[in-house]
């Protein structure tokens, strides 16, 4: 049972207050940031990747994570987990920027609206939600879920007005609680968006700017262009050459944000659907082997990442030491293991690729090709890749997947038969089930740890995920921006707490 105690949220309200000073410290201005996705949606309900810097100034979560990771009340103030029940009090005194009011109903029709939509892989252990009264929420669980709470801090906490609800238009047209409102007149399609004050925000005195913008530039070349002169003033990276140069030139800063991505390759078709060869473990492992992570970091992530071998980082409590270089580079392993498998002359098979994951699967393809498998890559539209594997379009995918995220989140993203990425229904290995539910039976990280250490050896031995390598979340930023004691960057995200920020001096 965890609840929040009357002096935390003193301590929480005490923060506002003392900050609300600073952020009125200068005149309002603008704020520039540069995602390196387009805009897909601004339905967090349907959001299955990246561009949560599109959402974050218009929706406001139940929760959001603090400077070392722990759950804050936000739209909520309290909360109480009983076994399957979870008891929110909500913030009283809020509205939509529409003017609608902000209380439980609400809040239960959006968890429920996003447990039938079934896109948010934290709110799958959800089995419904309701107002108990007008501000105390009922969530009542399918299974125990230890992560529920860190789940509300993310788009499956998001509130939408009950007007966005209902507007088949929502995609373009976010009705939320934030500090901003969405400018549809001021924004250019896939280009610019443009986010301004929310008049009725219940928070005013954390409203700093005057306009805020997400330039939408795929392109590591012009987002870098973009940052040296000026156009923008913060953006995020990935491990690349452009990353590199922002780390090594004068003026600009290349930040590395807290949690880390975890780029690795899902055989999605593992019972052979499409491709027979991914059901043969020994093709897997000889994949898993043949990849120079160390030759691969210095040349694609230039020397920003570390090669890897599990889903965590190091210093994650669920991490395990043991399993490093359990898939060290060996090619000649790897030609034995393809010659002692059921497809020693190799195979072919499709990758889908976007613009900023080329250059990683033009150098897998090399490592692959080998050992006598051809990858094809095939170009999807940006922003589309987490969506698209999700579907049965493609038998292998790739992805990054933050270390800070609970483990829980690898069975109801790649274990489960109706995991996210598993479209092609595969059934989980009896051992994978057993130690996913076992992983829920308890919210302390002393007994959970040996669980996913256990799982983390079972997922290098079935080697249908395979990890590569582990870079920080990187975010470039001028010189200004990074003197700026306003911009906080949250924890696990490549986003700005837009609650207090002031533009640049």
């Amino acid at each position: 049972m965890r609840k929040w105690f009357k002096g935390s949220l003193l301590s929480c309200a005490l923060a506002v207050v003392l900050g609300a000073s600073q952020a009125w410290a200068q005149e309002p201005g603008i704020f520039r940031y540069a995602e390196q996705v387009k805009l897909i949606t601004m339905d967090p309900q349907q959001q299955s990747g990246s561009g949560v810097p599109f959402l974050r100034p218009v929706y406001e979560s139940l929760f959001e994570k603090g400077p070392d990771g722990e759950n804050l009340p936000l739209l909520a103030t309290d909360y109480e987990v009983d076994g399957l029940d979870v008891t929110i009090t909500l913030r009283e005194g809020v509205s939509f920027s529409n003017g609608e009011a902000f209380n439980a109903e609400v809040a239960a029709a959006n968890i429920n609206r996003g447990v039938e939509l079934g896109i948010v892989e934290g709110l799958k252990t959800v089995e419904g939600a309701e107002a108990a009264d007008e501000y105390t929420l009922r969530i009542k669980l399918k299974e125990f879920d230890p992560a529920i709470i860190s789940t509300l801090c993310y788009t499956g906490g998001m509130m939408l007005a009950p007007a966005a609800m209902a507007d088949p238009a929502l995609d373009r047209n976010p009705i939320g609680t934030g500090p901003y409102v969405y400018d549809k007149a001021e924004s250019r399609e896939g280009e610019v968006r443009v986010y301004t004050p929310n008049p009725t925000y219940w928070d005013k005195d954390k409203i700093g700017l005057a306009r805020y913008e997400v330039w939408e530039i795929p392109d590591d070349t012009a987002r870098l262009n973009a940052l040296k002169t000026g156009q923008i003033d913060a953006g995020n990276w990935l491990s690349n050459p452009q990353a590199a140069i922002i780390d090594r030139t004068p003026g600009l800063k290349l930040v590395r944000n807290n949690g880390g991505l975890n780029y690795h390759v899902i055989l999605s078709d593992r019972e052979g659907t499409v491709v027979p060869a991914f059901t043969d473990p020994l093709v897997r492992k000889a994949m898993a082997h043949s990849i120079d992570r160390e030759a691969f970091n210095k040349a694609i992530q230039f020397g920003l990442a570390a090669q890897s071998f599990q889903p965590y980082g190091k210093g994650d409590w669920a991490y395990d030491p043991a399993l490093e270089g359990v898939y060290e580079y060996d090619l000649d392993k790897a030609r034995e293991l393809m010659a002692e498998s059921n497809f020693p002359d190799g195979f072919t098979f499709d990758m889908p690729s976007i613009p900023i994951y080329q250059s990683r699967l033009e150098a897998l393809a090399g490592f692959f090709q080998e050992i006598g498998i051809t990858m094809n890559i095939v170009p999807v539209e940006p922003g589309t890749l987490a969506r698209r594997s999700r579907t049965t379009d493609f038998p292998a995918t790739n992805l990054v997947w933050n270390t800070i995220t609970d483990p829980k989140f690898l069975a109801l993203r790649y274990i489960y038969e109706d995991a996210a990425y598993n479209p092609f229904k595969a059934k989980p290995s009896e051992k994978l089930l057993a130690l996913a539910e076992q992983g829920l039976t308890s919210v302390e990280t002393d007994v959970r740890a040996p669980v996913y250490k256990e799982m983390a050896a079972q997922l290098a031995e079935e080697a249908f995920l395979i990890f590569v390598t582990n870079a920080p979340i990187l975010i470039g930023a001028s010189e200004s921006t990074d003197a700026n004691p306003t911009v906080v960057y949250r924890y696990g995200e490549d986003s700005i707490n837009l609650r207090g920020l002031t533009a640049n001096d």
